[in-house]
């Protein structure tokens, strides 16, 4: 209350507020001067003030600028996820075959092809196995243990090394496997592994 009477006191009505005890005059007992000195404070007040806010056409306007502006953005969504998606994916399927290809290279020359046929991992590339619900990538590993060495003229293989494809798929439980290897998304690594 006592902001308002500093408004009013302000204003030249230092007659309407008491500003001791903030107690107002009753309306019936100020004159039509004073009156008439309210009605122009008051019309100052909304001329300096209510001129603030915006019309109706205006907020139309914005809003289908902003609008016409989010489509193309709302459209490029879907292709970012599919390029973070991809992404996390080759992530995760380097690092399964790395684990492969450095568990063939601590393994013996001649016990290589245990390490043949297929492997499950989790979202994380962590061990899981077939019926695991957490099962999402798919590892198959190939050892070809008769190489071909290029560049020798004629072919010409090589007993003492053997080639190691690791291929890697998003495979989460439930899906074929002959598909997932075959489709689309498989990530093929190849390693080398001298005989010792």
């Amino acid at each position: 209350m006592r902001w308002y009477g500093t408004i009013l006191h302000l204003a030249g009505f230092g007659d309407i507020v008491d500003s001791s005890s903030s107690s107002f005059i009753p309306l019936k007992m100020i004159s039509h001067e004073q009156q008439s000195q309210s009605i122009r404070f008051q019309s100052m007040c909304v001329a300096h003030f209510g001129s603030a806010g915006f019309s109706l056409v205006e907020v139309v306007i914005a809003i289908g600028i902003l609008s016409f502006a989010m489509v193309p953005l709302l459209g490029m969504l879907p292709t970012g996820l599919n390029t973070f998606r991809n992404s996390i994916d080759r992530s995760v399927s380097t690092q399964i075959a790395q684990q492969i290809l450095n568990e063939a290279r601590q393994t013996d020359f001649t016990n290589l092809s245990s390490l043949q046929g297929n492997r499950y991992f989790t979202d994380e590339g962590d061990p899981t196995t077939e019926t695991s619900p957490n099962r999402i990538y798919l590892a198959r590993t190939d050892i070809i243990t008769q190489v071909a060495v290029p560049g020798a003229g004629a072919p010409f293989s090589n007993a003492s090394l053997a080639k190691v494809r690791v291929q890697v798929a998003n495979s989460p439980a439930g899906k074929s496997e002959v598909a997932t290897i075959a489709g689309p998304g498989v990530h093929d690594f190849t390693g080398y592994i001298p005989k010792m």
